[in-house]
């Protein structure tokens, strides 16, 4: 029976705007709280809604065409957390007949997205198919897109993010001489991974009405970048970072590329089985990796 290889991401719903003054909202209308304190639900909403959009083939200007059905549950529940959605990419693939001719046709190689919709995890694990998509960080990037078309009338947008191992950052900069590092982050909307910012931080971030906050740190022209995990404050940035709160990007000296946390990924590996005929025993794997982590 084949394996299934699940990426692990990070989604978090933040306001476009939270300044209440800055909204000028009817009486009908949800004031800020209120729209955050909904987030999950206007979510999965968004999720259903660009379902529905895709099977009804309507074509938007995002670049790629795409199915997607929601296979579970079957009937709503109530407080459900757990949804498992299809998602199929358009390809077309050539092929030679008999008569020696060339035909093209629509080929739809699909993959399966797990949404853990609990307001303190909010975790997306993407199935890994090559076939369909080449990287989950381009899916991850259609359905934000997608989504974020639909949660703008709630006053909302989405960012995803991989989750990942913090000692694959260590390992990247360990016997390296690092010139540059640069942090992408959202701003912090879920207590349970933004625990080891400095209030400060999060204080900017959130008045201010940042989306992200990036820090870059420089060596000096002649000089390298002293990088341990006995820094605590580097150990936070990094800590924050790696359960889906951003990402990393290092760049070595005299080198020109840069090495990117993004193209890392925790994930979970199944069973074929598992994943068309039980999905629902997925979210205990998923639910066991965070316990352990």
């Amino acid at each position: 029976m084949s394996q299934r290889i699940f990426h692990l991401y990070r989604y978090q719903i933040i306001p476009n705007e939270r300044i209440q003054e800055k909204l000028h909202l009817s009486e009908s209308e949800l004031s800020v709280d209120e729209v955050i304190q909904r987030k999950n639900e206007f979510f999965i909403e968004a999720f259903r809604q660009i379902a529905l959009q895709s099977m009804l083939d309507e074509i938007d200007d995002t670049g790629r065409k795409l199915r997607i059905k929601e296979v579970y549950p079957l009937q709503e529940t109530t407080h459900n957390q757990f949804y498992v959605f299809k998602v199929a990419a358009c390809k077309t693939v050539t092929r030679e007949t008999e008569n020696f001719e060339t035909m093209s046709e629509e080929d739809w190689p699909r993959v399966h997205v797990i949404v853990w919709n609990d307001d303190e995890q909010q975790v997306l694990a993407l199935e890994h198919r090559t076939s369909a998509f080449n990287k989950t960080n381009t899916l991850a990037n259609l359905l934000a897109k997608r989504l974020n078309k639909v949660l703008y009338k709630h006053n909302l947008n989405v960012q995803i993010h991989p989750i990942f191992d913090k000692q694959s950052f260590w390992q990247l900069v360990e016997g390296h001489k690092v010139e540059q590092i640069e942090f992408k982050m959202v701003t912090p909307n879920m207590a349970n991974i933004s625990k080891a910012l400095s209030d400060d931080l999060k204080a900017l971030a959130k008045y201010s009405n940042s989306a992200n906050t990036e820090l870059t740190m420089n060596a000096p022209e002649n000089g390298e970048l002293n990088l341990s995990p006995k820094l605590p404050q580097l150990q936070d940035l990094v800590d924050y970072s790696s359960k889906g709160g951003g990402s990393i990007r290092v760049k070595y000296k005299g080198v020109r590329t840069k090495k990117d946390t993004a193209n890392t990924h925790s994930s979970i590996i199944t069973d074929e089985y598992t994943v068309e005929v039980s999905p629902i025993s997925l979210l205990e794997r998923i639910k066991n990796f965070f316990q352990n982590r």
